[in-house]
């Protein structure tokens, strides 16, 4: 661990253009003054990072265009034990006309309007615009809705059962939340079903799980 913060510090000294003659650097010898800058220059750049992060926006009601751009989001449910869902409607009031209110199992997809309000319960909302695409599956994905070419790549899969769940089906839809989607398939799955995905596709797990076909 002593290691790593040293070759962090000489990192970012290099950064500042101090010249080093070894890939980390021994803190032992350091002055106290000198330990102080190293400290701040650590601290500047922790800094940076974290407002350079992509933002994610907690539980909350939010107007879009106003509160949180309008675009698509990845949707991630805080805690598995309570019930998350988002709720979007045309107004701010709970009387105002419904447009979509769905349950987060895991994660979703959706696509947010301006003008539009927005309600996370027990959810945040992260732009999927600042995630990197995924381009192999390494290991299956569970109950949960997922974007084929940003959360697992196109290409042929396994659907399978999850043990002891009370019923397990999947739904492939033509687009995310908020765009009017379209169901293209629906199956209820007793043990394995093979599957072909495309780029586009948007498919919704509940009690089962996917993985690569061999």
């Amino acid at each position: 661990m002593k290691r790593l913060i040293c070759a962090l510090l000489a990192a970012l000294l290099l950064m500042s253009g101090a010249a080093l003659a070894e890939d980390f650097i021994d803190i032992t010898t350091l002055s106290l003054a000198e330990l102080y800058e190293l400290r701040e220059r650590v601290d500047a750049r922790i800094e940076a990072l974290e407002n350079d992060a992509a933002p994610l926006f907690p539980s909350g009601l939010y107007l879009v265009g106003r509160d949180i751009p309008a675009g698509d989001y990845l949707l991630m449910e805080i805690d598995p034990t309570v019930i998350s869902s988002v709720i979007v409607r045309q107004g701010e009031e709970n009387e105002s006309p419904l447009i979509l209110h769905k349950l987060v199992n895991g994660q979703a997809v959706i696509r947010l309007y301006d003008g539009t309000w927005v309600t996370l319960i027990e959810a945040t909302a992260q732009p999927l615009e600042t995630m990197t695409p995924v381009e192999t599956l390494d290991a299956p994905l569970g109950e949960g809705a997922y974007l084929v070419g940003s959360q697992l790549p196109a290409g042929d899969y396994i659907v399978c059962t999850i043990d002891h769940a009370p019923l397990s089906s999947y739904s492939v839809y033509d687009g995310i939340l908020g765009t009017d989607a379209e169901v293209i398939r629906f199956e209820v799955v007793r043990d394995t079903v093979e599957l072909a995905l495309r780029n586009g596709d948007y498919i919704e797990l509940s009690g089962c799980m996917i993985r690569p076909a061999e």
